[in-house]
C-alpha cells in the first residue's frame, strides 16, 4: 500500500512534469520560429531598403553582391528576389532570372500577403517566408518616382529559407535536460515521500489488520506502532482505548446475561452481533413476561408458551405436559402434535427428571420406541409441579436444529416459572377454599357460586337439574362405636361412590357432616331416581373397614327433587330434596323418596315455600 501510494504521487508529479516539458518544447519551438519570422522580416526590410538605395544611386547592376552578402547571414539557407510582371516589363527580368520560381511566389505576388511554410523531416527542419513589396506613393522613398505603378501594387517579393533544425535540436536537448532533471527530482521525491509515509503506512496497515479481525468478530487485537510520531501514537491510543471499552462492555454483557439467560452453545461468534441478538431476545422475553402477568390462569400461559414454540421457534410436532409430584397424573396442557399422543406415566423423562434424546441410545425410552427422532425435556417449576416438553422430528438434522433451540425454550420457561407458580398456587388456594379436604368434593361455599352461575344458564337454556340430598343412616352410631376416624372412612367411601356413579357434567357437594348434595345436569325425572337407587345400592354393598380390621356395611337415605318442575327456585328445590330425605328416614331409611307436595306437613310450611 505504501509503495502504491508513493508511486501514485510520484507518477502524478512525473506526468505533470512531462506535460510541462511538452508545453516547454512547443514553446521553445514556437519561440525559434517566431525569431526566424522576425529575422526574415528584418532581412526583407533590409533588402528592400538596399535595393531602393541602389536604384536611387544608379548602382542596381551591383545589387548581386549585396544580395549574396545578406544570404550568407546565419541561419539563412537561401534567398532570392522576385519581380512582378509590371517591373519585368519596365526593367527586365534582372539577374539570375528574378521571376517567380514556384506557386508560393506567384500567390504572394498576386495577393500581396506574406506566406509562411514549414518543411520538417527526421533529418531537417526549414522555414520558408515569402514577403511582398508593395508600392507606396507617400513616404521615403517614393516608389512612384522610379516605377510605373499604382499605390498598393505589388512590385516584387523576397523569399527566404531558414534552417531551423538548430532551433529544434536545442528544443529537444532542453527537453531532455528537463526530463533528466525531472527523473532525478522524481526519485528524490519518491525517497522522501516513501520515508515520510512509512510511519503512516505502518499505522494504517496495523489499523487495517485490527479492523479486519473486528469485522470477523475478534475484538482482542490492538493497533501497534513502533515509530516516534506523536500524532500516530495518539491515533493508536484512541483506537485501542475504544476497542478496550467495546470488548470489555461486550464481555460484561455476555457474563451478566448468562446469570439469568441461557445462551445457545453455538451463538454468534461476533460479540457485537451476539449482544444485539441477546438484546432482542431479552426484549422478546420481557414482553412475554409482561403479557403473562395479566393472564387469568395457567392454561392461558400454556397457550402463549405453545404459540411461541410454534410460531417463533418453529416447532411442528410437540406436546406440553403438566405433572405433579412424583409424576402423578400427567396431563397434556398444550397439544400441537401431528398425531394423537397419549401421556405415558412411565415416560423416562418424567421418571428420571432428566432430558431424553432419541440419539443418546437406541430405544432409550420404552414409551417412545415407535418414534424415530424425539426428545423430552423436563422443566421443574416448583418442588411439586413440573412441565415436560415432548418433541418429535422427521430427520436427524431437524432433531439437531431443535436441540439448538433448547436454550431459548429454557429462557421462556424460566420467564414463565414465577407466573406459573403463582397461578398454580392461586388455583390450589381456590380449590382448597371450595373443596372439602376430607372427600375432595366441592364444599358448601362453592355451592353458592355454582348455583348463581347454574341458575342463570338453566333459565336461559331451559335446563333441568335433578337434585339428590343424601345422608348416611345412623351415622352417629358409627362415630360412637368405631370412632370419628372410622366415620371419616365411611364418608370417604360415600364420596368415592358418588364420583363413580355420576356423570362428568354432574356435580357432588359435601353439604355438611354426613350429608351430601348431588346436582344432576339435564336429567329427566325417571333418571333421577334411577341414579339415586344406583348410588344407594353401591354404598350398601361397600365394605367399611374398622380400626381392628373388621368390616361393616351402612345404608343411605336419599331425597330427590327436580328443577324447575318442583319450583323455579333452585334453592327451594334443594330444600324440597331435603324434605324428601327426611321423609325417607321417617319411612324406614335405606330408600329413595321423590319429593311431592304432600310431604309438606302444614299450611304454614307450605306458605314458606
Amino acid at each position: 500500500m505504501q509503495k502504491k501510494l508513493s508511486w501514485v504521487i510520484v507518477g502524478t508529479i512525473f506526468i505533470s512534469f512531462m506535460l510541462l516539458m511538452v508545453i516547454l518544447a512547443f514553446s521553445i519551438r514556437g519561440l525559434g520560429i517566431k525569431n526566424a519570422e522576425e529575422k526574415a522580416q528584418i532581412i526583407a526590410d533590409l533588402v528592400q531598403d538596399g535595393l531602393s538605395a541602389h536604384m536611387l544611386s544608379g548602382t542596381m547592376d551591383q545589387r548581386e553582391f549585396f544580395l549574396k552578402k545578406i544570404s550568407t547571414a546565419k541561419g539563412v539557407e537561401a534567398l532570392w528576389v522576385v519581380r512582378s510582371e509590371s517591373v519585368i516589363k519596365q526593367f527586365g527580368k534582372g539577374f539570375n532570372n528574378e521571376i517567380a520560381r514556384d506557386k508560393i511566389d506567384e500567390v504572394t505576388l498576386n495577393t500581396g500577403v506574406v506566406h509562411k511554410q514549414n518543411e520538417e523531416s527526421s533529418h531537417s527542419a526549414k522555414l520558408r517566408i515569402t514577403t511582398p513589396y508593395v508600392a507606396k506613393e507617400h513616404g521615403s522613398p517614393n516608389c512612384m518616382q522610379c516605377h510605373h505603378a499604382k499605390e498598393g501594387e505589388v512590385l516584387g517579393a523576397i523569399s527566404i529559407v531558414f534552417d531551423i533544425g538548430e532551433v529544434r535540436t536545442n528544443g529537444i536537448l532542453t527537453s531532455l535536460g528537463i526530463l533528466l532533471l525531472s527523473i532525478f527530482i522524481m526519485l528524490f521525491v519518491f525517497i522522501i515521500i516513501n520515508r515520510s509515509m512509512q510511519p503512516l503506512m505502518e499505522l494504517f496497515n496495523s489499523i487495517t489488520f485490527v479492523m479486519n479481525k473486528a469485522q470477523e468478530g475478534d475484538y482482542s487485537r490492538r493497533v501497534r506502532f513502533s515509530g516516534h510520531d506523536k500524532e500516530c501514537h495518539n491515533v493508536m491510543f484512541w483506537i485501542n482505548s475504544l476497542l478496550d471499552k467495546l470488548e470489555n462492555t461486550l464481555n460484561d454483557i455476555e457474563v451478566t446475561v448468562k446469570k439469568f439467560l441461557a445462551l445457545s452453545p453455538n451463538h454468534q461468534p461476533d460479540l457485537l452481533l451476539d449482544a444485539q441478538a441477546i438484546v432482542h431476545e431479552l426484549s422478546d422475553i420481557y414482553q412475554f413476561k409482561r403479557t403473562i402477568e395479566f393472564d387469568e390462569d395457567k392454561e392461558q400461559v400454556y397457550r402463549r408458551i405453545g404459540s411461541i414454540l410454534q410460531h417463533d421457534l418453529g416447532l411442528k410436532d410437540f406436546v406440553l405436559i403438566e405433572s405433579g409430584k412424583e409424576a402423578i397424573n400427567p396431563t397434556i396442557v398444550f397439544d400441537a402434535a401431528t398425531h394423537k399422543r397419549t401421556v405415558d406415566p412411565t415416560c423416562r423423562a418424567l421418571r428420571t427428571k432428566q432430558a431424553v434424546y432419541s440419539d443418546q441410545f437406541k430405544n432409550i425410552c420404552e414409551s417412545c420406541d415407535s418414534c424415530a427422532h424425539h426428545l423430552c425435556i423436563p422443566y421443574l417449576i416448583s418442588s411439586d409441579f413440573e412441565l415436560l416438553l415432548s418433541i418429535w422430528t422427521q430427520t436427524p438434522e431437524e432433531l439437531e436444529h431443535t436441540k439448538e433451540q433448547l436454550p431459548k425454550i429454557q429462557n421462556y420457561i424460566d420467564a414463565a416459572r414465577p407466573e406459573l407458580v403463582s397461578k398454580n398456587l392461586t388455583e390450589i388456594l381456590k380449590v382448597s377454599s371450595t373443596t372439602d379436604a376430607l372427600t375432595g368434593l366441592y364444599n358448601r361455599k362453592y355451592l353458592d357460586e355454582y348455583i348463581e352461575k347454574a341458575l342463570s344458564q338453566a333459565k336461559r337454556n331451559g335446563i333441568k337439574y335433578g337434585i339428590l340430598m343424601i345422608d348416611i343412616d345412623f351415622f352417629k352410631m358409627v362415630n360412637d362405636t368405631y370412632g370419628h376416624d372410622v366415620g371419616d372412612k365411611a364418608i370417604k367411601v360415600l364420596a368415592r361412590i358418588l364420583k363413580d356413579n355420576i356423570r362428568e357434567a354432574d356435580t357432588a357437594f359435601r353439604f355438611g357432616g354426613e350429608e351430601f348434595l348431588v346436582l344432576l345436569y339435564e336429567c329427566e325425572e325417571e333418571m333421577v331416581t334411577h341414579i339415586a337407587e344406583k348410588i344407594r345400592l353401591a354404598f350398601e354393598k361397600a365394605a367399611i373397614q374398622s380400626n381392628n380390621g373388621a368390616t361393616f356395611y351402612k345404608t343411605l337415605s336419599v331425597g330427590a327433587s327436580i328443577f324447575p318442575i318442583d319450583s323455579d327456585s333452585l334453592w327451594k328445590c334443594i330444600k324440597f330434596a331435603d324434605i324428601a330425605l327426611y321423609n325417607a328416614k321417617d319411612n324406614g331409611r335405606n330408600c329413595v323418596k321423590r319429593f311431592d307436595g304432600s310431604m309438606v306437613e302444614s299450611q304454614e310450611l307450605k306458605n314458606d315455600f
